[in-house]
This record gives structure tokens, C-alpha cells and sequence, in this order.
């Protein structure tokens, strides 16, 4: 009898009604706030004091590399054609994009896939990656890491790709 009494007002549907909903709403929080601490760190590319950045040499690429500069979230490429700097989100909306596998930039969000040159090959992308200017100062590779500077294109063609 006792436990009777001590199950009064848990064995009601009401009761496993809330309780059922609590794991639910828990999850959803979490991952509402997982969304926007993620979304939250992928911050434009930043602009250095005069938005430019030395990346080296010509000479110091192999045909087919690809180098990340942190400090303006770009990649410099050389393909055969020459130089392309490409921001590292991918013009679907917008994620980061890792350092290239087999010659290949796969978005992780939604699984945009571009060539070394950021034509896009395959996923929900529409166009290739955005550009930023390249240029050659005193020997050196120079980038303009602004993103009032990104440049979208609709297609890759030659002249795109900077030659020194």
C-alpha cells in the first residue's frame, strides 16, 4: 500500500507526457546553440592593417600546391595557367573549406566539390570560388585580403589565374 502512495501523481499521462518531452527539448537547445557557436566562428576573412599579405615567391610553388594563409582565410594555388588566391568559403553558403585531398576542395557542410583552380565539380555550389586579387611587389606574391575584394565569378577562364 505504501508504494501506492508513493507513486501518487507519477503514474498520470500527464506526468509521462512532460517527462517524455524533456530529452526532446534538451536536444534541441543543445543543438540550436551548437548551430550558432559554429555558424559564429566562421567570421569573414580578417583584414590585415592595409589588407594586403606577402605569400612568397613565386619560385618557392610546385604546380598543383595549394597553401592556406590563416591570417586572410585564403588559399594560394599554382596551376599550370598560374596563380589563383581563393577564399576559403564555399560560395553556397558560406562554410569553411579544408586544405585540398587528391586535388580536390570539399565543402563539409554540404559536400561542394572544386578543382584546384575552384571550379566547381560537384554538390549544391552553383559557382566556383571567389577570388581575391593577386600580384607580384618586389619579387614577392602580394594578396588583397579584403573581402570587399572577394571577386565572384561564374565561370574559371585563364586570364583569372595571375602570371608573374
Amino acid at each position: 500500500m505504501w508504494r501506492q502512495e508513493a507513486l501518487v501523481g507519477t503514474g498520470s499521462r500527464r506526468w509521462y507526457l512532460r517527462r517524455s518531452l524533456i530529452a526532446p527539448a534538451a536536444a534541441f537547445v543543445a543543438a540550436v546553440a551548437g548551430g550558432v557557436a559554429w555558424r559564429g566562428s566562421m567570421a569573414p576573412p580578417m583584414d590585415p592593417s592595409d589588407g594586403v599579405i606577402r605569400v612568397g615567391q613565386p619560385a618557392e610553388y610546385a604546380v598543383g600546391e595549394a597553401r592556406y594563409w590563416p591570417d586572410g582565410r585564403f588559399y594560394v594555388v599554382r596551376v599550370p595557367d598560374g596563380f589563383l588566391a581563393l577564399l576559403d568559403r564555399c560560395p553556397h553558403q558560406g562554410c569553411p573549406i579544408p586544405p585540398p585531398r587528391d586535388g580536390v576542395f570539399e565543402c563539409r557542410c554540404h559536400f561542394s566539390r572544386f578543382t584546384l583552380s575552384g571550379v566547381r565539380l560537384a554538390g549544391p555550389a552553383e559557382r566556383p570560388m571567389d577570388l581575391l586579387p593577386i600580384s607580384l611587389n618586389e619579387g614577392e606574391l602580394v594578396v588583397q585580403a579584403r573581402e570587399s575584394a572577394a571577386q565572384r565569378r561564374s565561370k574559371y577562364d585563364v586570364s583569372q589565374a595571375f602570371r608573374p
